[in-house]
This record gives structure tokens, sequence and C-alpha cells, in this order.
């Protein structure tokens, strides 16, 4: 009988042991941490939203720049407006020319090539950018 409770003081303690261990070096773990750690897993910082949303943002946010991701043709068929047509790779060529502080809505005929212009905005160090949803093509308000 005393070896059982011996047994279960001991197991106790190792437990607690254990326990601490793990304490400490999770407080390290986060002690240690860095920003710079945390914006390396944060790989693309944007947001995605409905036309709704869009005709929302515009309206509060008179002077959100919007890009217009289309080849120049496409924009002058129509487009929202006072967007600015540039092509992603003219973005990435241009980024210098745009604050980091503005808010950027992005769209284009699909979501593949403004996702793609929105991650390139976003690794630059932009913190404000929408990406319209399912691009112009079933766009219900305004167009010019």
């Amino acid at each position: 009988m005393l070896k059982i409770l011996i047994l279960k003081r001991r197991t106790l303690y190792i437990a607690i042991s254990l326990l601490f261990i793990l304490l400490i070096g999770i407080v390290f773990y986060t002690i240690s941490g860095s920003d710079e750690t945390f914006s390396e897993r944060v790989k693309y910082n944007y947001k995605k939203i409905s036309y709704d949303q869009a005709q929302v943002l515009l309206e509060k946010n008179p002077d959100a720049i919007v890009f217009d991701i289309r080849d120049e043709e496409e924009y002058l068929e129509g487009h929202i407006p006072n967007a600015t047509q540039l092509s992603y790779k003219e973005l990435r060529k241009k980024l210098d020319y745009y604050s980091p502080d503005n808010i950027y809505m992005i769209y284009g005929n699909s979501d593949k090539k403004s996702e793609k212009a929105a991650e390139v905005m976003a690794n630059n160090g932009f913190s404000k950018i929408y990406m319209l949803s399912g691009g112009i093509k079933d766009w219900p308000y305004e167009i010019e």
C-alpha cells in the first residue's frame, strides 16, 4: 500500500515538473518572438469584397484609389467611375508612386489577376487593399 502512494506522489511530481517545463518553454517562445517573425507568417493582407461592399466603400471613401487591371481596350468598353487603368505589369513598376496609407480597390475581369495585384501591393507594405470579388463582369452599379 505504501509503495502505491509513493508511486502516485512521484508520478504527480513528475507531471508537475513537466507542466512547469512546458510553461517555461511557452513563455520563452512568446518572449523571443518578434514582429518580424509574425510578418513573415502573414503572407498577404487584403480583403475580398462583394459588389455591395465595394459600392459602400467608394461612397464612404471618395479619395479611395480604384485600379482597373484589365487591358486598355477592356477599360475603354466600361469601367467603374474614377477608376485608373493600370495593368498588372505596370502596377509592379509604379508602386513607388502610391502611398501605402491610401485605400485601394482592385478589380479586373476575374479574381485571378486581381488577387495577384492585391498580393503584390500587400507584400510591398500596402495595408488597406480591397479586391472586388467576381470582377467587373456582373457589376450592378454605374459604369463609365
